[in-house]
């Protein structure tokens, strides 16, 4: 009999968790209402403006309290019945109305403790299963409530490094590290993952094939200061092992990072003819790269084909205005060859054109003249 007794109030509570769970959609409704309809609702705005004028008006106050429930704006509903209670302090109808609006307070008090619970039971679970689990997703829903939580960006880090994804491992360690600098474990982590990082670099600027590509691309973030040299080396790789479109796309890139490389720019020109790609993002690349190059008045035409192609493309009209002005400095048009540029490690060499020789007539004859 006692376990039975036991089980009965659980059940009880039970059902009520369900009834709570059903109406929760409803009552989140009504809430929504009352911020965004209710105050904007003509009939409550007139019995509002009619109270002011004349607030011992009974019917009209019931009226306001009726409309304020159905808004779901219960605890206004009761601060104007409250008030009535000055002007009527024993009216049936009032008091009755002021009860139910309180039991409407109280059950609104309740539901928004029992979400509560819920959400806090939710954050915990999923706080265990990124600690204990190391499930990176867990890891990034408690991050988006708490996101200077130090214990969940160590555990995420911890779970991405499992997930062999240590450039996003090193983020939520240094995030961590800001918030706790003398975090002892914290630094050992960060010391052993910068000493991976530092090997992996070396493979990417001094080893070749797809290996070093493949190092280049792991340690390749975004906004780092060597994120231009690290895209262009990527590039470079992918142009010898006969990559030219991957290249192409990699060249670009790094030109998007950092404009006026000429290195880049004959890349580019060069790796454009061999694939014969003419879309706007292809003919925009082109004429920054001739603009480099100090042709803008080829430059122009290319530019003004990808604004055609494809009008919103970032940073077209800005172009477009920077090689007409150079263009205006030009003294004469002239075409220098497109050539392909060899790069060692992660600098980029361009080729240089000789000097032309002058032969003279007029110096005393010698072997070389």
């Amino acid at each position: 009999m006692r376990r039975l007794a036991r089980s009965v109030p659980s059940a009880a509570a039970l059902l009520v968790l369900t009834l709570l769970a059903v109406s929760r959609v409803a009552f989140a409704a009504a809430e929504s209402t009352c911020v965004n309809g209710g105050q904007q609702n003509p009939d409550i705005a007139a019995r509002k403006t009619a109270l002011q004028r004349s607030p011992t008006l009974l019917g009209t106050r019931i009226e306001l309290a009726n409309l304020l429930e159905k808004a779901g704006c219960y605890e206004e509903a009761v601060h104007f019945l409250e008030e009535g209670k000055k002007y009527n302090p024993y009216n049936p109808t009032l008091l009755s109305s002021l009860r139910r609006a309180r039991s409407k307070v109280e059950e609104e008090h309740y539901r928004e403790g029992v979400d509560r619970a819920e959400a806090s039971a939710r954050l915990n679970r999923k706080m265990e299963r990124c600690t204990s689990e190391q499930e990176v997703a867990a890891c990034d829903e408690v991050l988006n409530q708490q996101p200077n939580n130090t214990k969940i960006l160590i555990a995420k880090g911890d779970a991405l490094m499992k997930a062999h994804r240590p450039l996003e491992a090193w983020k939520a360690y240094i995030r961590a590290s800001e918030l706790e600098p003398k975090n002892g474990p914290l630094s050992a982590k960060l010391q052993a993952l910068r000493s991976q990082r530092q090997a992996v670099l070396k493979r990417c600027t001094d080893g070749d094939g797809d290996a070093a590509l493949q190092a280049c691309k792991s340690v390749l973030v975004k906004g780092a200061p060597n994120e231009f040299e690290i895209t262009v080396r990527i590039a470079a790789l992918q142009q010898s092992t006969n990559q030219a479109s991957q290249a192409l796309d990699s060249y670009i890139a790094a030109n998007s990072l950092r404009h006026g490389d000429k290195g880049v720019a004959l890349a580019i020109l060069a790796l454009l003819q061999s694939t014969q790609r003419k879309d706007a993002i292809a003919l925009a690349a082109r004429g920054s790269s001739l603009v480099t190059l100090g042709r803008a008045h080829e430059a122009l035409t290319s530019l003004r084909q990808a604004k055609v192609l494809e009008p919103e493309l970032p940073d077209i009209d800005q172009q477009i205005k920077s090689a007409e002005a150079l263009a205006r400095t030009e003294p004469t048009v002239h075409k220098e060859k497109e050539r392909p540029i060899q790069v060692a490690a992660v600098n980029v060499e361009v080729e240089t054109t000789p000097e032309p020789q002058h032969f003279s007539n007029v110096a005393e004859a010698t072997r070389s003249n």
